[in-house]
């Protein structure tokens, strides 16, 4: 069943997993996903791998561009996905995302690049007032 586009994206951990290994490298097939898994200590089934693909393929999230191996690409990207998920956010915080950020500014250990490119949007933001 292909998802409206109007319809929420609703994903669990392992198929977010499998979007975020075809964001970064934008087409994979099956062995190439196992590989993925394993290399993170996760070894999972082909089986296992399968069927998450196919329900992807299933919720229009990504297709099939090829049979003989099968391989797979996103059909849509992060900033779709991370959208609806903001909406989400908004919603569960009464439209106040503040303390959800200080929340995560305390208690997730940034990496540098990661500090840098947020004191330069926070920085942005301050330009635009």
């Amino acid at each position: 069943m292909k998802r409206k586009k109007t319809q929420p994206i609703k994903l669990t951990p392992g198929e977010m997993e499998l979007l975020e290994l075809l964001w970064s490298e934008e087409q994979v097939t099956l062995a190439k996903t196992q590989e993925w898994f394993h290399k993170r200590g996760r070894p999972l089934a082909p089986t296992t791998l399968h069927t998450r693909l196919n329900r992807l393929v299933g919720k229009g999230l990504i297709r099939r561009v090829s049979e003989n191996p099968a391989i797979y690409e996103a059909t849509i990207d992060r900033k779709q996905v991370s959208g609806c998920y903001f909406e989400l956010f908004e919603e569960l915080c009464g439209q106040n995302l503040v303390p959800f950020m200080v929340h995560l500014a305390a208690n997730r250990d940034f990496s540098s690049e990661e500090l840098a490119y947020l004191e330069k949007l926070i920085s942005e933001k301050k330009n635009e007032k």
